[in-house]
């Protein structure tokens, strides 16, 4: 879960996503009516402004190790964030060494530096049984190289910003050309009496959040496209700026569908609206790469029994991933060390630490887990998940964004015993993590795949990721640190209990009460 985005209420907005189609750059302004005074700078975007957006750690505000925790004061926000760039450099290799569709790709070189990185990690806290599990992958998609071009009359302007959403189709060895059409946010009414047919079909959507998540998913208009016999299809997604966004979920589409940020959407909406023959170009080179490995990455720290606690996190991401899900894995090592640090004598069961990979492609690492790790899965009382804990709190103001000085609030989930769910509830309250009203009604990320099998839990920070604004400087240290410390209070308080305690029947749909 698999995927620079806002809040649900941010960016598609409390009065809808009609509104926010309203406020995309380069509106027309009536210029008969008298000028407003703006009360904020409200047309904020990135990157341009990141300079105005983005704050150092400082500034956040921190919420005080609670009186009797002493015990996590070494879970600190700023060391673990240290970690942060030395996994990103990885994403960053990839990107310099020439690959479009770049990052820490499950199969790809970068897939076993992250892994050889993480088991360097292992050793030096002291793990043992530190090994590196080679893993089978199915057919992996994957675009080789892809180029857009908006066509006005005689002038051809790149579109630097397209990028091909997972399991679309590509062009193969041609570039094909189409009339565009702006279909606004393609509902029925919007595709009411028109014709797309060969056309290049232009779709506006709202992140809701998330960068996996969107309107023109859920809402099915992007199939409608499809289906409708459209050439290719753009999905301007509604993020102030000119980022590039990868929201996955394309597996169905017939044509080439892509997306493309805001500033570039506009200038092709704005071509349209002017009267000119505008097309699109495309060139899409999409392959499904066979016989590809990645691995699992393991550690432990013998306990007193044989009974686990097992802490994932997964490796692999798109672009820089520093949310997604590099804060994850220092999360996990600043617990991996942590408990390192505690005699054996303090650590009622064995911890299995463990990161997997293929998370935004088949998830064959943790499915391993699941179908072939019977007898440990029986014997372990609890399944931590460290992905996506801390990403800034950012508002839509105006035809822009705002960021604050606060961590946005996470999805959760529990699976396991009314008591669990208390336990994890009263840890996050206590340490300051803000979680939605509802959980989960099923876990997304990476305990999707293993809930069924032991008691388990997580937050997901979901907000800027699988995307190109998905950096450190949107990740606070105190937000790494405050869900870390309630990740150990959770840990710790559940080693005092039986696994029946925890299991219990299970309490998917209570509310954060």
């Amino acid at each position: 879960m698999k995927k620079f985005v806002v809040a649900a209420m941010l960016l598609v907005g409390a009065v809808g996503p009609c509104f926010a189609q309203a406020q995309t750059e380069g509106l027309t302004k009536d210029t008969s009516a008298p000028p407003v005074k703006k009360l904020y700078e409200d047309d904020l975007r990135l990157p341009d402004d990141a300079g105005k957006l983005f704050l150092p750690d400082d500034a956040y505000l921190r919420w005080p190790l609670p009186p009797g925790e002493e015990a996590y004061a070494d879970i600190d926000g700023l060391a673990m964030k240290k970690q942060i760039p030395e996994i990103t450099a990885i994403s960053r290799k990839s990107r310099d060494d020439g690959n479009q569709f770049w990052g820490r790709i499950a199969g790809m070189p970068s897939d076993r530096m992250i892994q050889d990185w993480v088991a360097g990690q292992f050793k030096a806290i002291g793990l043992e049984q530190v090994r590196r599990q080679d893993i089978d992958m199915s057919p992996l998609w994957y675009p080789n190289s892809w180029e857009a071009s908006l066509v006005v009359g005689n002038a051809v302007t790149p579109l630097k910003t397209t990028f091909p959403i997972t399991d679309t189709v590509g062009t193969g060895n041609k570039t094909i050309e189409a009339q565009a059409v702006w279909l606004g946010l393609g509902t029925p009414a919007d595709f009411r009496d028109r014709d797309v047919r060969g056309k290049a079909v232009v779709l506006y959507s709202n992140p809701t959040p998330g960068g996996r998540d969107h309107f023109a998913r859920w809402s099915g208009s992007m199939m409608r496209a499809n289906k409708a016999g459209a050439a290719m299809v753009l999905i301007v997604m509604d993020i102030p700026g000119n980022i590039t966004t990868e929201p996955e979920a394309g597996a169905g589409t017939t044509v080439p569908t892509l997306t493309i940020s805001m500033k570039e959407g506009t200038s092709i909406r704005e071509a349209i609206e002017a009267g000119k023959d505008v097309t699109l170009r495309l060139r899409a080179d999409i392959e499904r790469k066979s016989g590809l490995k990645t691995a699992n990455v393991w550690g432990v720290l013998p306990g007193m029994s044989d009974e686990n606690i097992l802490i994932m996190a997964h490796t692999d991401a798109m672009f820089d991933g520093a949310l997604d899900n590099a804060s994850g894995i220092a999360m996990l090592l600043g617990i991996a060390r942590h408990y390192a640090a505690l005699p054996k004598e303090q650590r009622r069961r064995t911890i299995t630490f463990v990161t997997t990979p293929d998370h935004h492609h088949g998830a064959s690492g943790i499915r391993w887990i699941s179908q072939n790790m019977r007898d440990f899965l029986d014997k372990t009382a609890l399944i931590v998940n460290c992905e996506h804990p801390s990403q800034t709190q950012t508002y839509r103001l105006g035809s822009g964004i705002m960021t604050s000085t606060e961590m946005s609030a996470r999805r959760w989930f529990v699976g396991g015993s009314e008591a669990l769910r208390r336990v994890v509830l009263s840890s996050m309250k206590e340490f300051g993590v803000a979680v939605y009203a509802r959980p989960e009604g099923r876990p997304g990320g990476e305990l999707q795949h293993i809930y069924t099998r032991a008691p388990g839990f997580h937050v997901i920070d979901h907000i800027f990721y699988h995307s190109d604004a998905d950096t450190i400087d949107l990740v606070p240290a105190w937000g790494i640190e405050a869900v870390g410390r309630a990740y150990l209070k959770v840990i710790d308080t559940a080693n005092k209990m039986e696994i029946s305690e925890l299991a219990g029947p299970r309490t998917t749909g209570e509310s954060a009460k």
